[in-house]
């Protein structure tokens, strides 16, 4: 893979479905355990001891986490700013929720950053070290397209450039810094 671009509109569909298919039905579907539409990721079945990702190498982790951020991101801005409008965003996009462990935390939902302390938390020193940084700086002018795109052709009542706005002050990295 060389870019994120790439990464996400040929493979992000793929590696999100492989995921969730290692993941039981309790955990994937912890907030909608009868429907089954709204899917859940609890923050330990991102972390190296569950092995959910042991499918994808180095690079494709840090894709993959990069990805789904910005998936996670885009859900929780449309819900948290734009309410009356998230009923249909969800019925549109099923984006996930990122959600803590059971039995204390399993309620809450978690900010997107910490997708990346998850995947890189008790990663052995002789494992490659996720490094995520770049592939988020390359992701960003994908991201802001796909999400203002979105906005226009699916729910036009929303400023596509005023969400991403909201989006960016999410952002856990800085220019030129890791704050992770």
């Amino acid at each position: 893979m060389t870019d994120f671009k790439t990464y996400y509109s040929s493979k992000f569909r793929q590696d999100i479905n492989q995921f969730f298919s290692t993941i039981p039905d309790d955990s994937r579907f912890h907030e909608d355990k009868d429907k089954k539409q709204i899917f859940s990721i609890q923050h330990e079945r991102l972390t190296p001891s569950k092995n959910h990702l042991d499918f994808l190498d180095k690079d494709g982790k840090e894709y993959f986490g990069v990805a789904l951020f910005f998936t996670v991101l885009t859900d929780m801005v449309c819900y948290t700013y734009y309410k009356n409008n998230y009923e249909n965003f969800q019925s549109l996009t099923r984006y996930p929720k990122l959600i803590g462990n059971c039995l204390s935390w399993c309620r809450f939902h978690l900010h997107p950053r910490d997708i990346f302390y998850a995947m890189k938390q008790g990663r052995k020193p002789s494992e490659p070290q996720l490094l995520f940084i770049d592939k988020f700086s390359d992701a960003i002018d994908t991201m802001k397209e796909e999400t203002i795109e979105f906005f226009k052709e699916h729910l036009p009542e929303v400023n596509g450039d005023i969400f991403w706005e909201k989006c960016q002050k999410e952002f856990p990295y800085r220019p030129q810094t890791e704050k992770i």
